[in-house]
């Protein structure tokens, strides 16, 4: 690529557009980077600072930057970057490459603001920064227009307008855009672009006072809002605006978020939950923490003592356990599993136990008391072996524990995250054209994949509605 100045016939010298190449090759070259760590997974692009809203509710503020510079597929940045390509040369000639770097910046800065304000979805692209240039030139184009008819008489056609029109189309019809953050990187561009054009208009005001009044140029008193300056701090006033939802970003999307981030961090590889019958050794010894007969024993313990979130969550295990037939004797049969369902009925529905069915689970002749920080303990356990389908449970078990527990709720995120991506890499994969039975079908058993944690996720909600929570946890923590 040739370095040098150029200069046009009009004897205007013209500099190559440099930062627009450098943009697209830090762009593609974070891109591969990302490629070669498994690809822009969900986790690997929260890793890298994707926008995502109960982090940055959490103080990550980088996350405002740096979904600028991410992309989720080879589609994905191949079309946003030919499009900084063709916009980015044509800004950069006309404006300079500082006016191109500050535009490209605070147009995603206000686009991802915008998308955290307006949206909960993860986010990531160069399209809010493109946006802002698209509307910056928009602006520019629009005013070249006005200063034409008003010099020649001659009207011209906007060639930006229509791009606009169909962008915006696109955004809306297209799902997993987000429309949101297109809207912040075109208000930052409009501001921008005005801004460049306010200075002009004082640029050639002052020229013509200067040579045709003999006006003193230092006596000429410039007001701050015809200078870039203003606009930019309006961009920058907007931005800030939008951290005021950080208080009322709710603590389900905060511990979802930290559990991801700690999801995409965690180097063990873990167990599914058909692996469990080759691991029957970790459940058979009465001393160890996830015993299933001592974990029945605490469960109809909590029932007893009207703890029903925390036993129904004990139960949904012991089910799993029965059915992989871990544990020893009457434990694994089919009469145990019928009790279980009873038991998980009753439980959910909040209603005492049956005798019968109390009296058939229980090996005690009298009552177990409520061990404390059993869930805790039963969940590190698991953890440590990888199991991570029963210790995301239980950790959501020990919350409940220890009601309001940041980092609890945090773990059962984590664990229930990767246990519902290990479920989802082997379900069946969706045909792409035919056999529409077998679609639904994977599609469904793909959903079903994350029924846990988007439980968690909605009771953690409700919780917070009625009170029982806040932000940061529990009242009162």
């Amino acid at each position: 690529m040739n370095s040098e100045p150029t200069m046009t016939d009009a004897g205007v010298t013209i500099k190559p557009p440099f930062l627009t190449f450098v943009l697209i090759a830090i762009n593609v070259l974070i891109y591969v980077m990302i490629q070669y760590q498994g690809g822009p997974t969900y986790e690997n692009l929260i890793k890298y600072g994707a926008k995502e809203n109960g982090l940055i509710a959490e103080g990550e503020i980088g996350r405002l930057f740096f979904p600028m510079f991410l992309h989720a597929s080879p589609a994905h940045i191949l079309f946003n970057m030919f499009a900084l390509y063709q916009f980015g040369r044509v800004y950069e000639v006309l404006t300079g490459a500082r006016n191109l770097f500050v535009t490209y910046v605070l147009g995603g800065l206000l686009g991802n603001a915008v998308s955290f304000t307006f949206s909960r979805s993860l986010s990531v692209g160069a399209s809010s920064s493109l946006f802002a240039l698209l509307f910056a030139l928009y602006v520019l184009e629009r005013y070249q227009q006005k200063i034409t008819t008003e010099t020649t008489g001659i009207k011209t056609r906007t060639s930006l307008g229509p791009i606009i029109v169909i962008n915006g189309i696109i955004t809306f019809l297209i799902p997993n855009i987000d429309w949101a953050s297109h809207l912040g990187g075109a208000i930052a561009g409009a501001f921008f672009g005005v801004g460049l054009v306010m200075k002009h208009k004082v640029g050639l005001r002052m020229m013509s006072m200067v040579k045709y009044w003999r006006v003193d140029p230092h006596s000429l008193k410039l007001k701050f809002y015809h200078r870039e300056g203003f606009y930019l701090s309006a961009i920058a006033a907007l931005v800030i605006l939008s951290l005021l939802k950080i208080p009322g970003v709710p603590f389900a999307d905060r511990v979802f978020g930290l559990g991801v981030l700690d999801a995409s961090q965690t180097k063990m590889q873990g167990h599914t939950v058909s692996d469990l019958p080759s691991y029957r050794h970790l459940f058979e010894d009465p001393a160890a923490p996830a015993h299933p007969e001592t974990m029945l024993q605490q469960a109809l313990a909590r029932h007893a003592g009207g703890q029903y979130e925390i036993a129904a969550i004990m139960f949904r295990v012991l089910l799993k356990m029965n059915h992989y037939a871990l544990g020893g004797g009457e434990f694994v049969s089919k009469s145990t599993q019928a009790l279980l369902e009873q038991a998980l009925e009753k439980t959910s529905l909040r209603q005492p136990l049956d005798g019968a069915v109390i009296r058939a689970l229980s090996e005690e002749d009298s009552a177990v008391s409520a061990a404390p920080e059993f869930c805790k303990k039963s969940a590190e356990y698991l953890r440590g072996h990888g199991f991570y389908a029963l210790s995301g449970m239980l950790f959501e078990c020990a919350f409940y524990e220890d009601f309001g527990n940041k980092e609890l709720a945090r773990s059962a995120m984590a664990d229930l995250w990767l246990e519902s991506r290990s479920c989802e890499e082997q379900a069946p994969q969706v045909l792409m054209r035919t056999d529409e039975d077998a679609n639904s079908s994977a599609l469904l058993e793909r959903q079903s994949c994350f029924t846990e944690i988007d439980a968690f996720r909605s009771d953690l909600i409700k919780s917070q509605r009625n009170g029982l929570l806040n932000a940061h946890g529990a009242q009162g923590r």
